[in-house]
C-alpha cells in the first residue's frame, strides 16, 4: 500500500471539503476538517498545518510562512490557504488559537482515523504522490515539503514509480 496508505490526493482533498462545508457537522469538527485541508493542500506535518491555521485564524493572510517541525536550524516555508478554507466561515474556530498545539494535534489525529479512516501523515504522502504524478522532480518535492534528506523522498518515489510501472506491465 505504500507509505501515503494508497490514500489518494483527490479523493482525499474531496472527502475533507465536503466534510469541512456539511452543515450539520459540528463547528470543531469542521474545523479540524480545515486544518487537514492545509495540511493536505501544501504536504505539512500536522503540527505545521495548525500552527499554519492558527496564524491564518489569527491574520487572515493566505499565504504564510511557518516554522517548520523537525529542523536543527531555523527553517521557514510557505503555506498556501486553500481556496475552501478561505471560502468557509470559520469564526466559531477561533477557539482553537488558545489551544495547545500537542492537545489539538492529538484531537486531530483521532479525528481523521475516525472520521476518514486515514492518519494525518498519510496526506503528508498523498501530496508527495500527487505531485510526482504531475512530473515534479523529487528534489523540487524535497523542497517544497522541507525534507532534510533527498534520499527520504527519492527512495519513496522510486518505490511509487517501481509501482507504478510494475502495475502497467
Amino acid at each position: 500500500m505504500g507509505w501515503d496508505r494508497g490514500i489518494d490526493y483527490e479523493y482525499a482533498y474531496n472527502v475533507i471539503v465536503r466534510a469541512m462545508k456539511t452543515k450539520n457537522k459540528t463547528r470543531v469538527k469542521k474545523c479540524y476538517s480545515a486544518i487537514l485541508l492545509i495540511q493536505l493542500r501544501n504536504g505539512l506535518r500536522i503540527s505545521e498545518a495548525i500552527r499554519a491555521f492558527k496564524q491564518y485564524m489569527t491574520t487572515k493572510k493566505t499565504e504564510l510562512q511557518i516554522n517548520v517541525s523537525k529542523k536543527k536550524h531555523y527553517e521557514t516555508r510557505l503555506v498556501i490557504i486553500p481556496q475552501e478554507v478561505i471560502e468557509t466561515q470559520l469564526d466559531e474556530c477561533v477557539e482553537l488559537v488558545s489551544i495547545d498545539d500537542n492537545v489539538l494535534k492529538n484531537r486531530i489525529c483521532v479525528y481523521a482515523i475516525q472520521v476518514f479512516k486515514f492518519n494525518t501523515h498519510s496526506l503528508r504522502y498523498a501530496f508527495i504522490t500527487h505531485l510526482l504524478r504531475h512530473n515534479v522532480s523529487p528534489s523540487i518535492i524535497a523542497k517544497i515539503t522541507k525534507h532534510s534528506k533527498l534520499d527520504y523522498i527519492l527512495t519513496y518515489t522510486q518505490e511509487k514509480i517501481a509501482d507504478e510501472l510494475l502495475k502497467k506491465l
